[in-house]
């Protein structure tokens, strides 16, 4: 004798199986799309060149409120980072070392990326009132590294640092 399913078990089985099928292909489908997602090339970090090579990697302050931190309560700055200001316009930007716990070399620059003031060495300010530095010309970037590290690697007024992974013009890229 063949057994009979009742119509209600037939049309489970039948489900399950579609749900099963569509569970496969949609595991297969996500598959493909994070293999793609991971050939694609990714955005590259931002970095400033020194003329020498040097590679410093980049953090961004490009809001009012980020340039306002800077590196405030950072306890360290590793040698091979920095921290790049983009302002919407080439002016006289003062900085000051305000609640920073590490001594900065800053370095202003042109539209075009020339140094057109640096101050090395830059110390940490323990009361207020806190001194500002200025530059002597009007500079659209400001880079901040770690002390020292203009000394180390030669860096002076009139060198080219050469930026890449972010579109200065709208900030960072987004490839």
């Amino acid at each position: 004798m063949i057994p009979v399913r009742s119509s209600s078990q037939g049309r489970a089985g039948r489900l399950a199986r579609a749900a099963w099928f569509l569970a496969s292909i949609l595991l297969c489908s996500c598959v493909a799309e994070v293999e793609a997602i991971a050939a694609e090339p990714q955005a590259t970090a931002p970095t400033a060149i020194a003329p020498d090579g040097h590679v410093f990697h980049l953090e961004l302050a490009l809001t009012p409120e980020q340039q306002a931190r800077g590196y405030m309560y950072r306890t360290k700055v590793p040698e091979d980072q920095g921290m790049l200001f983009v302002f919407p316009a080439s002016e006289f930007h003062s900085f000051w070392m305000k609640n920073c716990r590490v001594p900065l070399d800053i370095l202003w620059l042109s539209d075009e990326l020339t140094i057109v003031h640096l101050e090395a060495a830059l110390p940490p300010c323990r009361k207020d009132p806190c001194p500002g530095y200025s530059p002597m010309s009007k500079a659209r970037y400001v880079l901040e590294i770690a002390s020292g590290e203009a000394k180390k690697h030669q860096l002076r007024v009139g060198q080219r640092i050469q930026v890449s992974g972010i579109d200065l013009a709208i900030g960072p890229s987004t490839r």
